[in-house]
Protein backbone atom coordinates (compact mmCIF):
# COMPACT_ATOMS: atom_id res chain seq x y z
CA UNK A 1 0.00 0.00 0.00
CA UNK A 2 1.54 3.45 -1.03
CA UNK A 3 3.11 5.50 1.46
CA UNK A 4 1.63 9.13 2.13
CA UNK A 5 4.44 11.69 2.05
CA UNK A 6 4.68 13.73 4.81
CA UNK A 7 4.21 17.72 4.67
CA UNK A 8 7.98 17.97 5.94
CA UNK A 9 8.91 15.93 3.11
CA UNK A 10 7.48 17.87 0.87
CA UNK A 11 9.77 20.93 1.67
CA UNK A 12 12.66 19.09 1.72
CA UNK A 13 15.18 18.82 -2.41
CA UNK A 14 12.83 16.16 -4.61
CA UNK A 15 14.36 12.82 -3.89
CA UNK A 16 14.43 11.46 -7.57
CA UNK A 17 16.15 7.90 -8.51
CA UNK A 18 17.58 7.45 -12.54
CA UNK A 19 17.53 3.86 -13.31
CA UNK A 20 19.95 3.33 -16.73
CA UNK A 21 23.08 2.00 -17.36
CA UNK A 22 26.07 4.44 -17.34
CA UNK A 23 28.44 2.24 -19.58
CA UNK A 24 26.90 3.51 -22.75
CA UNK A 25 26.11 6.63 -24.62
CA UNK A 26 22.69 6.30 -24.55
CA UNK A 27 22.24 5.72 -20.57
CA UNK A 28 24.78 8.61 -19.91
CA UNK A 29 22.83 10.87 -22.56
CA UNK A 30 19.86 10.15 -20.81
CA UNK A 31 21.19 11.42 -17.22
CA UNK A 32 22.51 13.83 -19.01
CA UNK A 33 19.24 15.20 -20.33
CA UNK A 34 17.74 13.79 -16.23
CA UNK A 35 20.72 16.53 -14.91
CA UNK A 36 20.17 19.28 -17.17
CA UNK A 37 16.39 19.81 -16.12
CA UNK A 38 16.92 19.56 -12.78
CA UNK A 39 19.46 22.07 -12.80
CA UNK A 40 17.45 24.43 -14.71
CA UNK A 41 14.24 23.60 -12.66
CA UNK A 42 15.40 22.03 -9.35
CA UNK A 43 17.39 21.71 -7.56
CA UNK A 44 16.88 17.58 -7.22
CA UNK A 45 18.61 15.31 -4.94
CA UNK A 46 19.58 12.41 -8.13
CA UNK A 47 20.35 9.30 -7.34
CA UNK A 48 22.19 7.44 -10.09
CA UNK A 49 24.20 3.82 -9.76
CA UNK A 50 27.10 3.32 -12.08
CA UNK A 51 25.77 0.21 -13.79
CA UNK A 52 26.28 -2.06 -16.72
CA UNK A 53 23.58 -2.62 -19.74
CA UNK A 54 22.55 -5.72 -18.67
CA UNK A 55 23.18 -5.51 -14.35
CA UNK A 56 20.37 -5.57 -12.37
CA UNK A 57 18.25 -2.57 -11.65
CA UNK A 58 17.16 -2.05 -8.18
CA UNK A 59 16.14 0.21 -5.59
CA UNK A 60 15.88 -0.64 -2.04
CA UNK A 61 13.94 -1.61 0.11
CA UNK A 62 13.28 0.95 2.07
CA UNK A 63 13.75 3.87 -0.92
CA UNK A 64 10.88 6.30 -0.15
CA UNK A 65 11.74 9.41 -2.62
CA UNK A 66 9.82 11.46 -4.68
CA UNK A 67 10.44 10.12 -8.21
CA UNK A 68 11.92 7.66 -10.81
CA UNK A 69 12.49 7.34 -14.44
CA UNK A 70 13.84 4.23 -15.19
CA UNK A 71 14.58 1.53 -18.34
CA UNK A 72 11.64 -0.64 -17.27
CA UNK A 73 12.85 -3.37 -19.65
CA UNK A 74 11.44 -6.69 -17.36
CA UNK A 75 8.72 -7.48 -15.06
CA UNK A 76 10.54 -7.67 -11.97
CA UNK A 77 11.72 -3.91 -11.98
CA UNK A 78 8.10 -3.33 -13.07
CA UNK A 79 6.75 -5.24 -10.58
CA UNK A 80 9.06 -3.25 -7.87
CA UNK A 81 8.04 0.32 -8.84
CA UNK A 82 4.05 -0.60 -9.13
CA UNK A 83 4.39 -1.13 -5.92
CA UNK A 84 5.56 2.15 -4.64
CA UNK A 85 4.21 5.38 -4.27
CA UNK A 86 7.16 7.46 -6.35
CA UNK A 87 5.99 9.37 -9.29
CA UNK A 88 7.59 7.49 -12.60
CA UNK A 89 8.47 7.74 -15.65
CA UNK A 90 9.48 4.89 -17.86
CA UNK A 91 12.25 5.58 -20.80
CA UNK A 92 11.79 2.11 -22.62
CA UNK A 93 10.17 0.97 -25.75
CA UNK A 94 9.14 -2.67 -23.94
CA UNK A 95 5.54 -3.30 -23.66
CA UNK A 96 5.35 -5.33 -20.34
CA UNK A 97 1.94 -7.52 -20.13
CA UNK A 98 0.34 -6.06 -16.99
CA UNK A 99 2.07 -3.20 -16.21
CA UNK A 100 1.78 0.64 -17.35
CA UNK A 101 3.59 3.81 -17.03
CA UNK A 102 3.69 7.37 -18.55
CA UNK A 103 6.35 7.03 -20.79
CA UNK A 104 8.60 9.22 -23.03
CA UNK A 105 10.40 7.00 -25.75
CA UNK A 106 11.96 7.56 -28.98
CA UNK A 107 9.50 7.52 -32.08
CA UNK A 108 10.79 4.07 -33.76
CA UNK A 109 8.91 4.89 -36.70
CA UNK A 110 10.54 8.06 -37.44
CA UNK A 111 14.07 6.16 -36.95
CA UNK A 112 12.78 3.96 -39.68
CA UNK A 113 12.24 6.43 -42.04
CA UNK A 114 15.51 8.00 -41.17
CA UNK A 115 16.93 4.95 -41.72
CA UNK A 116 15.06 4.11 -44.97
CA UNK A 117 15.54 7.75 -46.15
CA UNK A 118 19.52 7.55 -45.62
CA UNK A 119 19.80 4.63 -47.82
CA UNK A 120 17.47 5.72 -50.77
CA UNK A 121 19.18 9.08 -50.94
CA UNK A 122 22.51 6.95 -51.67
CA UNK A 123 20.84 4.68 -54.37
CA UNK A 124 20.20 1.45 -52.79
CA UNK A 125 17.60 -1.03 -53.93
CA UNK A 126 18.43 -3.70 -51.79
CA UNK A 127 17.67 -4.17 -48.34
CA UNK A 128 17.91 -6.05 -45.26
CA UNK A 129 18.12 -5.95 -41.53
CA UNK A 130 19.68 -7.51 -38.36
CA UNK A 131 18.46 -7.56 -34.95
CA UNK A 132 17.57 -9.94 -32.15
CA UNK A 133 14.04 -10.77 -33.94
CA UNK A 134 12.02 -12.10 -31.00
CA UNK A 135 12.62 -9.33 -29.14
CA UNK A 136 8.84 -7.42 -29.59
CA UNK A 137 10.38 -4.12 -29.54
CA UNK A 138 13.39 -5.43 -31.93
CA UNK A 139 10.36 -6.87 -34.07
CA UNK A 140 8.46 -4.22 -33.93
CA UNK A 141 11.47 -1.82 -35.14
CA UNK A 142 12.40 -4.27 -38.21
CA UNK A 143 8.87 -4.06 -39.16
CA UNK A 144 8.55 0.08 -39.01
CA UNK A 145 11.47 -0.19 -41.45
CA UNK A 146 9.85 -2.80 -43.37
CA UNK A 147 6.87 -0.37 -44.03
CA UNK A 148 8.95 2.43 -45.57
CA UNK A 149 11.02 0.24 -47.66
CA UNK A 150 7.76 -1.79 -49.11
CA UNK A 151 5.90 1.65 -49.60
CA UNK A 152 8.97 2.59 -51.57
CA UNK A 153 8.55 -0.60 -53.79
CA UNK A 154 11.55 -2.40 -52.37
CA UNK A 155 11.75 -5.69 -50.04
CA UNK A 156 13.08 -6.90 -46.97
CA UNK A 157 15.52 -9.59 -46.06
CA UNK A 158 15.64 -10.30 -42.60
CA UNK A 159 18.43 -12.02 -40.10
CA UNK A 160 17.92 -13.19 -36.33
CA UNK A 161 20.53 -12.41 -34.48
CA UNK A 162 21.23 -13.44 -31.03
CA UNK A 163 23.70 -11.41 -28.59
CA UNK A 164 26.60 -13.81 -27.57
CA UNK A 165 29.97 -13.35 -26.52
CA UNK A 166 32.42 -13.56 -29.63
CA UNK A 167 35.00 -16.16 -27.75
CA UNK A 168 31.45 -18.34 -26.90
CA UNK A 169 30.89 -21.23 -29.42
CA UNK A 170 27.46 -20.02 -30.00
CA UNK A 171 29.16 -17.14 -31.39
CA UNK A 172 30.97 -19.15 -33.44
CA UNK A 173 28.18 -21.30 -34.87
CA UNK A 174 26.11 -17.86 -35.57
CA UNK A 175 28.67 -16.34 -37.39
CA UNK A 176 28.93 -19.13 -39.82
CA UNK A 177 25.07 -18.88 -40.19
CA UNK A 178 25.51 -14.67 -40.82
CA UNK A 179 27.84 -15.33 -43.14
CA UNK A 180 26.22 -17.92 -45.27
CA UNK A 181 23.73 -15.56 -44.98
CA UNK A 182 25.37 -12.39 -46.38
CA UNK A 183 26.87 -14.38 -48.82
CA UNK A 184 23.44 -15.25 -50.57
CA UNK A 185 22.52 -11.52 -50.11
CA UNK A 186 22.07 -9.88 -53.83
CA UNK A 187 24.51 -6.72 -53.58
CA UNK A 188 24.86 -4.01 -53.40
CA UNK A 189 22.79 -4.04 -50.32
CA UNK A 190 22.38 -1.80 -47.36
CA UNK A 191 21.93 -3.27 -43.86
CA UNK A 192 20.10 -1.93 -40.83
CA UNK A 193 20.72 -2.79 -37.26
CA UNK A 194 19.78 -3.40 -34.14
CA UNK A 195 22.34 -1.17 -31.80
CA UNK A 196 25.91 -1.04 -32.39
CA UNK A 197 27.01 -4.54 -31.07
CA UNK A 198 25.32 -6.51 -33.76
CA UNK A 199 26.87 -3.60 -36.58
CA UNK A 200 30.24 -4.24 -34.88
CA UNK A 201 29.95 -8.01 -35.46
CA UNK A 202 28.27 -8.03 -38.94
CA UNK A 203 31.35 -5.33 -39.79
CA UNK A 204 33.83 -7.62 -38.70
CA UNK A 205 32.47 -11.03 -40.43
CA UNK A 206 32.11 -8.26 -43.69
CA UNK A 207 36.21 -7.87 -43.27
CA UNK A 208 36.76 -11.67 -42.67
CA UNK A 209 34.80 -12.39 -45.32
CA UNK A 210 36.70 -9.82 -48.02
CA UNK A 211 33.12 -8.57 -48.19
CA UNK A 212 33.79 -4.77 -49.19
CA UNK A 213 32.04 -2.03 -46.88
CA UNK A 214 30.28 0.26 -47.85
CA UNK A 215 30.47 -0.63 -51.35
CA UNK A 216 29.42 -3.94 -51.39
CA UNK A 217 27.34 -4.07 -47.99
CA UNK A 218 26.22 -0.93 -46.56
CA UNK A 219 26.37 -1.17 -42.43
CA UNK A 220 24.12 1.54 -40.39
CA UNK A 221 23.51 1.13 -36.75
CA UNK A 222 20.32 2.21 -35.07
CA UNK A 223 22.05 4.03 -32.47
CA UNK A 224 24.60 6.16 -31.94
CA UNK A 225 28.35 5.52 -30.19
CA UNK A 226 31.02 7.58 -30.81
CA UNK A 227 33.69 5.52 -29.05
CA UNK A 228 32.38 2.37 -30.75
CA UNK A 229 32.21 3.64 -34.19
CA UNK A 230 35.72 4.99 -33.95
CA UNK A 231 37.14 1.39 -33.55
CA UNK A 232 35.21 -0.33 -36.71
CA UNK A 233 36.59 -0.67 -40.34
CA UNK A 234 35.39 1.58 -41.66
CA UNK A 235 33.98 4.07 -39.21
CA UNK A 236 30.38 2.88 -38.21
CA UNK A 237 27.51 5.28 -39.33
CA UNK A 238 24.53 5.23 -36.82
CA UNK A 239 21.29 7.03 -36.27
CA UNK A 240 21.55 9.64 -33.94
CA UNK A 241 19.08 8.69 -31.30
CA UNK A 242 17.65 11.58 -28.87
CA UNK A 243 18.57 10.22 -25.42
CA UNK A 244 19.20 13.75 -24.36
CA UNK A 245 16.09 14.74 -25.10
CA UNK A 246 14.59 12.05 -23.61
CA UNK A 247 16.24 12.34 -20.32
CA UNK A 248 14.80 16.60 -20.15
CA UNK A 249 11.70 15.38 -21.26
CA UNK A 250 11.32 12.07 -18.60
CA UNK A 251 12.58 14.96 -16.06
CA UNK A 252 10.42 17.74 -17.32
CA UNK A 253 6.63 15.12 -17.41
CA UNK A 254 8.09 13.89 -13.90
CA UNK A 255 8.33 17.33 -11.88
CA UNK A 256 4.39 18.09 -13.24
CA UNK A 257 3.51 14.52 -11.66
CA UNK A 258 5.50 15.17 -8.44
CA UNK A 259 3.70 18.64 -8.37
CA UNK A 260 0.38 16.70 -8.98
CA UNK A 261 -0.17 18.90 -11.55
CA UNK A 262 -2.37 17.19 -14.38
CA UNK A 263 -0.78 14.54 -17.03
CA UNK A 264 -2.02 13.07 -20.19
CA UNK A 265 -1.47 9.17 -20.23
CA UNK A 266 -0.33 8.98 -23.60
CA UNK A 267 3.38 8.20 -24.83
CA UNK A 268 5.40 10.85 -25.85
CA UNK A 269 7.43 10.02 -28.43
CA UNK A 270 10.62 12.03 -29.35
CA UNK A 271 12.31 11.29 -32.97
CA UNK A 272 15.77 10.75 -33.76
CA UNK A 273 17.94 13.61 -34.54
CA UNK A 274 19.81 12.64 -37.70
CA UNK A 275 22.45 10.20 -39.12
CA UNK A 276 25.76 10.39 -38.05
CA UNK A 277 27.04 9.58 -41.70
CA UNK A 278 30.63 7.85 -41.57
CA UNK A 279 32.70 5.20 -43.68
CA UNK A 280 29.90 2.44 -43.18
CA UNK A 281 27.65 3.75 -46.00
CA UNK A 282 29.35 6.83 -47.05
CA UNK A 283 29.07 5.24 -50.67
CA UNK A 284 26.75 6.17 -53.50
CA UNK A 285 24.79 2.33 -55.33
CA UNK A 286 24.09 3.98 -58.24
CA UNK A 287 24.68 1.66 -60.91
CA UNK A 288 23.44 4.54 -63.72
CA UNK A 289 26.76 6.34 -64.56
CA UNK A 290 25.52 9.91 -65.39
CA UNK A 291 23.28 9.79 -62.39
CA UNK A 292 26.19 8.99 -60.06
CA UNK A 293 28.19 11.66 -61.95
CA UNK A 294 25.46 14.05 -61.00
CA UNK A 295 24.87 13.15 -57.60
CA UNK A 296 28.53 13.54 -56.61
CA UNK A 297 28.30 17.04 -58.41
CA UNK A 298 25.25 17.91 -56.44
CA UNK A 299 26.82 16.43 -53.46
CA UNK A 300 30.06 18.53 -53.68
CA UNK A 301 28.12 21.58 -54.15
CA UNK A 302 24.99 21.62 -52.33
CA UNK A 303 26.21 24.02 -49.88
CA UNK A 304 26.85 26.88 -52.28
CA UNK A 305 24.60 28.30 -54.94
CA UNK A 306 23.32 25.64 -56.75
CA UNK A 307 20.55 25.19 -59.66
CA UNK A 308 19.63 22.20 -61.48
CA UNK A 309 20.54 22.99 -64.21
CA UNK A 310 23.92 23.29 -63.51
CA UNK A 311 23.89 19.92 -62.36
CA UNK A 312 22.59 19.00 -65.58
CA UNK A 313 25.48 21.05 -67.54
CA UNK A 314 28.29 19.30 -65.52
CA UNK A 315 27.33 15.38 -66.84
CA UNK A 316 26.04 16.98 -69.49
CA UNK A 317 22.36 15.86 -69.11
CA UNK A 318 19.27 18.04 -69.92
CA UNK A 319 17.00 18.85 -66.89
CA UNK A 320 14.41 16.60 -68.35
CA UNK A 321 16.64 13.35 -68.36
CA UNK A 322 18.26 14.36 -65.11
CA UNK A 323 14.57 14.38 -63.26
CA UNK A 324 13.66 11.19 -64.92
CA UNK A 325 16.70 9.67 -63.28
CA UNK A 326 16.67 11.23 -60.50
CA UNK A 327 13.26 10.36 -59.78
CA UNK A 328 13.45 6.55 -60.44
CA UNK A 329 16.87 6.03 -58.42
CA UNK A 330 16.44 8.80 -55.95
CA UNK A 331 12.95 8.90 -55.44
CA UNK A 332 12.54 13.00 -55.98
CA UNK A 333 13.31 15.78 -57.76
CA UNK A 334 16.96 16.97 -58.43
CA UNK A 335 16.20 20.54 -56.35
CA UNK A 336 14.16 18.07 -53.75
CA UNK A 337 17.20 16.29 -53.23
CA UNK A 338 19.77 19.94 -52.99
CA UNK A 339 16.96 21.08 -50.20
CA UNK A 340 17.30 17.90 -48.79
CA UNK A 341 21.13 17.85 -48.18
CA UNK A 342 20.61 21.58 -47.29
CA UNK A 343 18.20 20.45 -43.94
CA UNK A 344 20.25 18.07 -43.31
CA UNK A 345 23.57 20.03 -42.61
CA UNK A 346 21.30 22.60 -41.05
CA UNK A 347 20.11 20.40 -38.72
CA UNK A 348 23.42 19.03 -37.87
CA UNK A 349 24.92 22.36 -37.49
CA UNK A 350 21.94 23.78 -34.98
CA UNK A 351 22.22 19.81 -32.74
CA UNK A 352 26.08 20.08 -32.87
CA UNK A 353 27.98 23.45 -32.47
CA UNK A 354 26.96 26.60 -31.28
CA UNK A 355 27.21 28.61 -34.84
CA UNK A 356 25.10 31.97 -35.06
CA UNK A 357 22.15 31.70 -37.76
CA UNK A 358 24.40 33.95 -39.69
CA UNK A 359 26.57 31.72 -40.51
CA UNK A 360 24.86 28.62 -40.82
CA UNK A 361 22.73 29.88 -43.63
CA UNK A 362 26.16 30.62 -45.51
CA UNK A 363 27.53 27.27 -44.68
CA UNK A 364 24.47 25.65 -45.76
CA UNK A 365 23.84 27.60 -48.89
CA UNK A 366 20.32 29.02 -48.55
CA UNK A 367 22.38 32.72 -48.46
CA UNK A 368 20.45 34.38 -45.39
CA UNK A 369 19.03 33.80 -42.05
CA UNK A 370 15.74 34.26 -42.77
CA UNK A 371 15.56 32.58 -46.36
CA UNK A 372 17.26 29.60 -44.55
CA UNK A 373 14.58 30.16 -41.47
CA UNK A 374 11.13 29.86 -43.44
CA UNK A 375 12.72 26.95 -45.69
CA UNK A 376 13.41 24.78 -42.30
CA UNK A 377 10.25 26.08 -40.50
CA UNK A 378 8.47 24.48 -43.77
CA UNK A 379 10.37 21.19 -43.88
CA UNK A 380 10.11 20.76 -40.08
CA UNK A 381 7.35 23.17 -38.61
CA UNK A 382 9.50 24.39 -36.10
CA UNK A 383 12.10 27.52 -36.16
CA UNK A 384 16.15 26.97 -36.47
CA UNK A 385 16.25 27.98 -32.67
CA UNK A 386 13.53 26.17 -31.50
CA UNK A 387 14.86 23.16 -33.16
CA UNK A 388 18.56 24.24 -31.70
CA UNK A 389 16.81 24.64 -27.81
CA UNK A 390 14.82 20.93 -28.57
CA UNK A 391 17.72 18.68 -29.52
CA UNK A 392 20.39 20.14 -27.11
CA UNK A 393 17.64 20.13 -24.58
CA UNK A 394 18.45 23.49 -22.99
Amino acid sequence: MAKKKSNQRRTQLPRVAVLVDTSTQWGRQIIRGVTSYAQQNGPWHLQVEPRGRDDRMQLPRDWDGDGIIARIANTTLAKDLSERSAAIINISGINLSGYHFRRVMTDYNAVASLAAEHFRSRGFQRFAYVGPLKVSYVKSHADAFEQRIVADGGQLQRFNYAYESMSSERWQVQRRRLSRWLANLEKPVAIFCWGTAASCQLLDICRLDSIIVPDEVAVLAGDNDDVISATTVPPMSAILNPALQIGFHAAQRLDRMMKNVRDEDDDELIPPIEVVTRGSTDVLAIEDDELLRAVRYMREHAFSPLTVKEVADSVPLTRRSLERKFREWVGRSPLAEIHRLRIARVKELLATTDMPMSRISLATGFGTPEYMATAFKKEMNMTPLRYRSMTRAR
